[in-house]
């Protein structure tokens, strides 16, 4: 069994040539920045025009959800919750919705 420091790309780290990426790949990477920011900044519009109500219903859904009160809901949790809501959602659904709120 080969150790992953003894893979030849970490072993020639010093030697490894400095290879540009390509335009692409650094306009995808600059899109992938500029969307991030643009939700980020969509949800806080969003959350400044709800009601007291509703952020204490979304608060209190939440804290349901969040089974070991760590603040964060996980993969287990978050299937948990929607199974017994009647959803059967397949895993790698709800891996692709923890994902994508990841990312917001």
């Amino acid at each position: 069994m080969i150790h992953i420091t003894d893979h030849p790309w970490l072993q020639n780290v010093n030697k490894a040539p400095n290879v540009n990426l390509g335009e692409t790949v650094r306009a995808r990477l600059q899109q992938f920045s500029v969307m991030n920011k643009f939700k980020k900044k969509a949800l806080r519009v969003i959350a400044e025009h709800l009601s007291v109500e509703e952020i204490a219903d979304i608060k209190e859904m939440f804290e349901n959800m969040d089974i070991n009160k760590k603040g964060q809901i996980n993969f287990d949790e978050l299937k948990y919750d929607l199974r017994k809501l009647g959803h059967q959602v397949a895993d790698s659904d709800v891996k692709a919705l923890l994902e994508a709120v990841s990312y917001c």
